[in-house]
């Protein structure tokens, strides 16, 4: 079982999972690693939601539990950063305030809401939304880029009510090859995130065109997250992961 490099505790606001569970399914499930990558969205446009990390507190909890638990499992500690233009001097802050193992960067909020809600959706179409999509993560990348990985790109194909039905990545080649481009350029990796795949999705994110295209441009490595917000969905989806990355010949990153 690979190790999963995208998990979220109840230190997440969209989670209600102790972390110490999370742990103890990785251990069963037989992986050397755990990476917790708890949310940290700046700007959060939902009222009533606050999706601001309390990194001293979630420090001093994983590295607690990664001291009780170190003869088994090693526990990593990451963040997930929704990226977003603008907001620079916050990513640089938090950044220096805990040498966080392992960092993802995922676009989360466009045209100010998180596609997850369905308010987004209202008068938009699948084309035109999965383009702003690509349009706002690239913008943020060419901003901001220090990052160890690149979070579920095409996430935003999980949520519309039509799910994939009209997507297809040639729509988009000229916009995902330059945030392709852009990654490889400054050795961020491309995350396999099998969340969609709980999700009802028979891709992972990104789609495996993405992938392929990765690879002609030269990638050669990926991370492999369940993005799992319970202990039960941890590894969810990993066999199809790791026939993937045989296929395209790709490495998979590892914390040494």
């Amino acid at each position: 079982m690979y190790s999963d490099y995208h998990v979220h505790s109840n230190f997440s606001f969209d989670s209600k999972e102790e972390p110490e569970q999370i742990i103890l399914t990785a251990i069963r499930l037989g992986m050397d690693q755990i990476v917790f990558t708890d949310h940290q969205d700046f700007n959060w446009p939902v009222t009533g939601e606050y999706p601001v990390l309390n990194v001293s507190e979630y420090t001093h909890t994983l590295l607690t539990l990664k001291e009780k638990y170190s003869r088994q499992i090693q526990v990593l500690i990451g963040i997930e950063l929704g990226l977003m233009k603008g907001l620079v001097p916050q990513y640089k802050n938090l950044l220096q305030s805990f040498s966080f193992d392992f960092v993802i960067g995922s676009c989360h909020i466009v045209d100010g809401f998180d596609p997850y809600y369905s308010d987004f959706w209202k008068n938009k179409k699948d084309h035109d939304a999965f383009l702003l999509y690509f349009e706002t993560l690239l913008e943020a990348l060419k901003e901001f880029h220090q990052i160890d990985a690149l979070g579920h790109l095409d996430y935003i194909v999980r949520y519309s009510p039509n799910r994939d039905l009209h997507y297809s990545v040639s729509d988009y080649s000229y916009m995902i090859d330059e945030i392709l481009a852009l990654i490889i350029a400054h050795d961020i990796k491309l995350e396999i995130n099998t969340g969609s795949l709980s999700q009802g999705l028979s891709f992972p994110n990104p789609h495996e065109d993405i992938i392929r295209r990765y690879c002609s441009l030269g990638g050669k490595y990926v991370t492999v997250g369940s993005d799992a917000h319970t202990a039960s969905r941890i590894g969810y989806g990993f066999e199809q992961a790791e026939k993937l990355i045989h296929k395209y010949h790709l490495k998979r990153y590892e914390i040494k």
